[in-house]
């Protein structure tokens, strides 16, 4: 690696991103023997999605139950994903989560073992087996070890606390990006043959989420800046259990499958007047279930006191002592934190609400993780169509691993077959002015980045959250635009400090913020249906018709964004086996046949 006479730090390879995909990434790139510059909007592997995540990580090696197999995992991701995912990518991450899980533990990663030392695999909603490993640790543990190991490849170079503003082109290939530099306060360049976005989604664009700060998007605008299709945009997880009551743990994830599970610790969920009203389901309900059921609750005015419902473990028939140990193995942190605030969960029931935990929208790749840009790569939370309009229960790290490594394979591969080229210093000057300008502010009325970024979580709670209607969706895009119109250009930073300005970064993620909530919005307004995630109260059903994509690109001329569609992938001369909902589920309409 090294800096030309324009101060650009050229690579062969650059990924962006520090999490469980980028990481992955970096190693495989590196093993190809590719020059690697791994950069980070916070530290790698202490910031994003991954470091937060649940111990969960899908791999069918059926230790627990030799009927399992890869097929019947992509059988079951298909399904639960109401048939949305392409099949291609599907495939993959299926038939090859075991290979990567072993990889991890081969960098030292440990996984819950049973007595006779094989791996623990638990049974998760949407599963037919029980499929999950239990990552000790959690997903902090899974990151700490991949940088462990990438830090044994020289050949990967590290840039942490970097904030990626724009990717640079070389006709119609990428070729670099620009970046700002919280350390030394200025704007950097970073030239390479191939560029790979690991930055994870967008659940920040809501009000209420168990993600980190940091999750705006930025990867899924930059890619669509850089010419590269968007997918499915409208389809955001909203995880069924997040608390809701302390203040001190608001949004904080706690798994709902093993609280609720018979086999595990058997609770019960609780509406505001402590009813049942779940289904007698033979299976505990997948997650765009659990929230469509939950929320009727809460909007039918039998909610919790602090807008939730209940999870109860005092009426579980297992011994309090079996509880815990069971939360132990599962992951104990989030009860430890309550019992911290002196909250007794055996005792005491849990509030929780559906909160956004996880994008299933985002950039379009194939499934070696290529977007429709040459140069652009995408692996992890910020690709868009693998899952579908839902996901299960460790499919997420899962995928970070599969389509990391393959984005590092396919990165490496296309960056010996191409020149360097040349960077674009029109574009470099051009950027370089707009992000210093967050820091000179004019006369005149301004608003402070936080400030816009409620503005939009606001709109989104209120307009584009649960339940959508072409109403709201068309109220919420009229007020993003004047948003864009209007409070945009007063944006400024409220000092000029340099160094570690963490408001000159939401100044960036701000902008970011407005353009991709309209997007999100407008792809929600498109899709007339109800199918996963996404719920029109004047579209409620699945239709057929729209088994396909939503595809957002921009418009040649740059002046603004276009919608179309495009099909979903199938695998040829591959039958799958079309599932019928569970019939309590149909009939208490929350699913179709």
């Amino acid at each position: 690696m090294k800096s030309n006479d324009l101060k650009v730090i050229e690579t062969d390879i650059v990924v962006v991103g520090g999490g469980g995909a980028g990481l992955r990434a970096a190693i495989a790139a590196a093993e190809q023997g590719s020059r690697v510059l791994l950069v980070t909007k916070g530290q790698a592997a202490h910031s994003g999605a991954t470091p937060m995540a649940c111990p969960s990580y899908q791999a069918a090696f059926a230790m627990e139950d030799d009927r399992d197999s890869p097929e019947i995992a992509f059988e079951d991701t298909c399904f639960e994903g109401r048939y949305l995912g392409d099949e291609n990518l599907i495939q993959a991450l299926t038939a090859e989560s075991t290979e990567r899980a072993m990889d991890m533990a081969r960098y030292g990663l440990k996984y819950r073992t049973k007595e006779n030392g094989k791996y623990l695999q638990v049974l998760h909603p949407g599963h037919s087996f029980e499929r999950n490993l239990v990552i000790m640790g959690n997903g902090y543990a899974m990151s700490v070890s991949l940088l462990r190991e990438a830090r044994k490849h020289k050949s990967i170079q590290f840039m942490e606390d970097l904030v990626v503003t724009r990717l640079l082109k070389n006709g119609n290939r990428v070729n670099g990006l620009i970046a700002l530099d919280m350390r030394q306060g200025k704007v950097v360049t970073v030239q390479a043959r191939a560029v790979i976005l690991a930055t994870g989604g967008y659940p920040e664009l809501w009000r209420w989420t168990d993600t980190e700060p940091g999750l705006t998007g930025d990867g899924v605008f930059l890619a669509y800046q850089a010419g590269a299709d968007l997918v499915d945009l409208e389809m955001m997880l909203f995880y069924p259990a997040g608390l809701c009551y302390p203040s001190e743990v608001e949004g904080t994830l706690v798994q709902y499958e093993g609280l609720l599970t018979d086999k595990y610790c058997a609770g019960v969920m609780l509406n505001g007047r402590r009813e049942r009203f779940l289904p007698d389901t033979q299976r505990l309900p997948v997650r765009d279930v659990m929230m469509k059921l939950m929320f009727r609750e809460i909007e039918e005015g039998r909610a919790t006191p602090h807008g939730g419902v209940y999870i109860d473990l005092s009426l579980s028939p297992r011994s309090g002592e079996e509880i815990m140990k069971i939360l132990k193995q599962l992951d104990s942190l989030p009860y430890n934190q309550l019992k911290d605030l002196g909250m007794d969960v055996l005792k005491e029931p849990i509030e929780v609400m559906p909160v956004t935990h996880f994008t299933l929208g985002g950039v379009r790749i194939n499934e070696w993780s290529e977007t429709t840009m040459a140069g652009l790569f995408a692996a992890g939370e910020v690709a868009g169509n693998v899952h579908g309009a839902n996901r299960t229960s460790g499919n997420a790290l899962a995928e970070t691993q599969v389509f990391g490594y393959r984005s590092g394979i396919r990165a490496a591969e296309y960056a010996k077959g191409v020149e360097m080229g040349k960077v674009d210093a029109q574009a470099i000057a051009e950027e370089t002015a707009r992000v210093e300008s967050f820091l000179h502010a004019p006369s005149g009325e301004l608003m402070r980045p936080i400030e816009l970024k409620r503005k939009v979580k606001t709109v989104m709670h209120d307009y584009v959250h649960y339940r959508r209607s072409e109403e709201g969706l068309k109220k919420a895009i009229a007020l993003l635009q004047a948003m864009r119109q209007d409070d945009l250009p007063r944006v400024k930073v409220s000092n000029d400090v340099r160094i570690y300005n963490y408001e000159w970064e939401e100044a960036i993620e701000a902008h970011f913020m407005v353009d991709l909530a309209e997007m999100v919005a407008a792809s929600a307004l498109a899709r007339q249906e109800s199918r996963g995630h996404h719920w029109r109260t004047d579209f409620p059903t699945q239709r057929m018709e729209w088994e396909k994509h939503t595809i957002v690109r921009q418009k040649s001329d740059q002046s603004g964004y276009m919608i179309s569609d495009a099909p979903v992938v199938r695998i040829k001369d591959r039958t799958v086996e079309r599932r019928h909902a569970d019939p309590a589920l149909i009939e208490a309409g929350v699913l179709d046949e």
